[in-house]
């Protein structure tokens, strides 16, 4: 045998192994973040350490946001301009508020307080149309959480301001409301079709501006919501869709994860707040986790689980991140009804562990917006597969893994968290603060230079409380509730008096 024919030999087999053991022959991701300037690992870090990096890093994009974008919904972190996303009243100072509070940033906060006091509601460009969900969980929520932190009565006040404009939309003959609404004439945009998460995420909140003002009209106008749910024949699993007139599902598509996430998180979350009281509510978060649980979760090895969808009852494997908010609710029921859901808690760390294992799949160790555990046919052998590959800075693992942490004590979330951020640091962060990325498979991918004000309200949130004290929380989970956008609001004994019905309520 030639010599050239040996190598030849050889260079096959080798790109064979390659082929089929990548990871014998590539660098880890921590080699690559080193060479990057990412940050040290976890064990050679404090705690103190390691908040002090999450609360600089909040800095730094809040300080791009004030120098480019100030007053905009947005800043563009990579080049340095504003965005307006959600009707331009400045939705990162709000949706920030309650993060500046928590890291003791005085001078920002008041700075942040006397903008809200100047916000117009009903002053909008061309009079574009408000999304209810998003003004509810990020403006709402956000105000209604600076002012149990500061009790500074301007946050509550403009809460009342913001929400009495919204009241409109919900004025429909099923009580679902309509999605959109023009704040300048206070007439909805009268569509067919909701959304599922989009109408079932307004409770907490609108149940929290009721206690907080003795109005109880917001609270009701939250539960009509479910009135068309508790008469269904179907049970536990709703398809993604509803028409707002009749109440009747749309299409047979179930899913946990985008337009369907929260509906199921506010179920739960109003079950444990309530710590059962509710009866309706409670049934309705018991029949969705059972359901859950029967149809959607998949499990597959090394004690992973993931939730994936129907679609007209035949399933499809593959799972959003925005439904990795699961296993941390999930717990949270557990340890609030641990004789009824005793089985739980194992459940919900299978799924954590999957969630957990999408980041740990990727060059980047940042998840895809939307992933498989299905192995397809041009791939080779990993155990996590993106199907849109982008990633816009979602905060829902990181989530989980607080209340895991929390409940648990057990330092390992704490490790898989500070490994999240030292991604985040490394590939995210840009000229004025962290970007989204097109592509979490390379390490070389473009920036998508949009930086949603949730980064603030809710991935940095978590991170920094991940490493507070675990024996002195700042926020006990039976004092406090997190909305879906992760302002914390107090749980109060408060039970809403009931609703005087009019002889036209029982004809819907």
């Amino acid at each position: 045998m030639t010599l050239s024919l040996l190598l030849l030999l050889v260079f096959i087999q080798l790109s064979y192994c390659i082929q089929q053991h990548p990871l014998l022959f590539t660098k880890t991701r921590q080699q690559l973040r080193k060479e990057r300037g990412g940050l040290l690992d976890s064990s050679e870090l404090s705690l103190h350490e390691k908040q002090a990096y999450i609360k600089s890093a909040f800095v730094y994009s809040w300080e791009g946001y004030k120098k480019y974008s100030w007053g905009y919904d947005e800043n563009k972190p990579v080049s340095k301009g504003a965005r307006n996303t959600r009707n331009g009243w400045g939705a990162t100072i709000v949706d920030a508020l309650d993060t500046l509070y928590i890291m003791n940033l005085k001078e920002d906060f008041i700075l942040a307080r006397s903008y809200v006091g100047f916000i117009e509601w009903d002053s909008l460009i061309q009079d574009e149309p408000v999304q209810l969900f998003e003004t509810v969980i990020r403006y709402v929520g956000g105000l209604l959480s600076a002012y149990d932190l500061s009790t500074e009565t301007v946050f509550l006040d403009k809460v009342v301001e913001l929400v009495d404009l919204l009241l409109p939309a919900f004025d429909t003959e099923t009580g679902i409301p309509y999605q959109y609404i023009n704040m300048t004439t206070g007439v909805p945009l009268k569509q067919t079709v909701a959304c599922l998460a989009e109408i079932g995420t307004l409770q907490l909140e609108l149940t929290r501006l009721s206690e907080l003002t003795g109005n109880w009209t917001y609270h009701y106008k939250g539960q009509h919501v479910y009135d068309v749910f508790t008469r269904s024949k179907l049970k536990g699993l709703f398809p993604h869709l509803v028409d707002v007139h009749t109440g009747q599902p749309i299409g047979a598509y179930v899913t946990w994860g985008g337009m369907g996430d929260s509906f199921y998180e506010y179920l739960i979350k109003q079950s444990v707040i309530s710590n059962g009281r509710d009866k309706r509510i409670k049934d309705m978060a018991v029949q969705s986790i059972t359901s859950m649980q029967k149809h959607l979760v998949t499990s597959t090895l090394n004690d992973r689980s993931f939730l994936s969808n129907l679609n007209g009852g035949e399933k499809e494997h593959r799972m959003d991140e925005l439904a990795c908010f699961a296993p941390g609710s999930l717990l949270l029921m557990a340890r609030q009804f641990p004789d009824e859901f005793d089985h739980l808690e194992k459940v919900a760390e299978q799924l954590m562990n999957g969630c957990y294992n999408a980041w740990d799949s990727t060059e980047t160790g940042i998840a895809a917006e939307i992933f498989t555990w299905k192995r397809p046919s041009n791939e080779v052998n990993k155990d996590i597969y993106s199907i849109v590959p982008s990633y816009i800075l979602r905060p829902e693992t990181i989530e989980s893994l607080y209340y895991f942490y929390v409940f648990t004590k057990d330092t390992k979330y704490q490790d898989m968290a500070w490994d999240i951020f030292n991604s985040l640091y490394t590939y995210c962060r840009s000229n004025s603060g962290y970007s989204g990325l097109v592509n979490v498979d390379s390490v070389d991918t473009e920036k998508d230079d949009r930086e949603e004000s949730f980064f603030f309200a809710e991935t940095l949130k978590y991170l920094y409380l991940i490493f507070d004290d675990p024996h002195h929380p700042r926020f006990p989970l039976d004092e406090w509730v997190f909305n879906t956008e992760a302002h914390p609001l107090r749980i109060t004994d408060i039970i809403p008096p009931p609703e005087k019905k009019t002889w036209l309520s029982y004809f819907y």
